[in-house]
């Protein structure tokens, strides 16, 4: 099937999950969650929302907030403010995205890639599951992460592309088959989960699991590989459960305070996101 053939059908699938009644009113399990949530300096103007949506909306309970990121002032200030943790980002892994040499089409990812390192790393926090949310996603409508089974809560969205599903199979033998994806901009990891996944992929490389995925990104494709993706592809159907991410796209004219958020958009839309593409003049 052809890539717009492919794109169709996601949007037209996306479509129906989302008119579908669904049951969103997921008892949550008792079980804490960590928080972890890579930043920049540039995601301070949404970041306050974004947490405010996790504090307010996230049916599970809270452990530690870990932003991981540059150590400059700025952040570090913020933190202190907010009762949160900064992870210096050049830690997690010992080396930070300078020393990625990625530069498809002549385009600079290397900060792409290694956001995506930090996150399957596992390595932040102590909670045996944590919640990653890119920052400039904001939650307007209760979210249960982990639900009282035990299952994972996988929300999904229209935003298939193929290459992500190329780079599954490379590194972990996996096929993905439904025309809706794992690219929500959030997702609760399992750290036991992660372990697994990086074994696979060293496994199948014979290579340590990040030079793997780094060796495998193609020159002549900028975005060649998802976390989300590979991830909610390897967790086992036993351990996971899915609901449409009901999102709506934003460019940032249209940021409000919160409370002004949810009521405009919370009657059909669950989350917002204000994402840096979307104001490219």
């Amino acid at each position: 099937m052809s890539h717009s053939l492919l794109l169709r059908a996601a949007r037209l699938a996306a479509r129906l999950d989302a008119v579908l009644p669904h049951d969103f009113d997921l008892a949550p399990s008792e079980e804490e969650i960590d928080v972890v949530i890579p930043v920049v300096e540039k995601d301070l103007g949404i970041l306050p929302l974004c947490l405010e949506g996790i504090r307010r909306q996230t049916t599970n309970r809270l452990g530690s907030f870990y932003l991981v990121a540059p150590p400059t002032a700025r952040l570090q200030a913020f933190v202190a403010a907010e009762g949160l943790r900064l992870v210096p980002e050049d830690e997690v892994l010992g080396y930070g995205a300078a020393a990625i040499d990625y530069r498809p089409l002549g385009r600079n990812r290397a900060g792409w890639i290694f956001q995506q390192l930090l996150k399957l790393s596992g390595r932040v926090g102590r909670a045996e599951h944590f919640l990653v949310i890119d920052a400039d996603h904001i939650l307007v409508r209760p979210h249960t992460f982990l639900d009282a089974s035990g299952r994972t809560v996988l929300y999904r969205s229209e935003e298939r592309y193929p290459p992500y599903y190329r780079k599954l199979r490379q590194l972990t033998g996996l096929r993905y088959h439904s025309p809706l994806s794992y690219v929500a901009h959030k997702m609760l990891f399992s750290r036991t989960q992660l372990a697994a996944l990086r074994g696979l992929i060293e496994q199948r490389s014979g290579l340590p699991w990040d030079r793997s995925i780094l060796a495998a990104l193609e020159p002549d494709e900028v975005s060649c590989f998802s976390e989300y993706e590979t991830y909610g592809t390897f967790l086992p159907d036993a351990a996971k459960r899915h609901l449409p991410w009901r999102n709506r796209t934003l460019p940032y004219g249209k940021l409000l305070p919160y409370a002004e958020l949810c009521r405009k958009y919370a009657g059909f839309h669950r989350a917002l996101t204000f994402p840096e593409w979307k104001n490219r003049s």
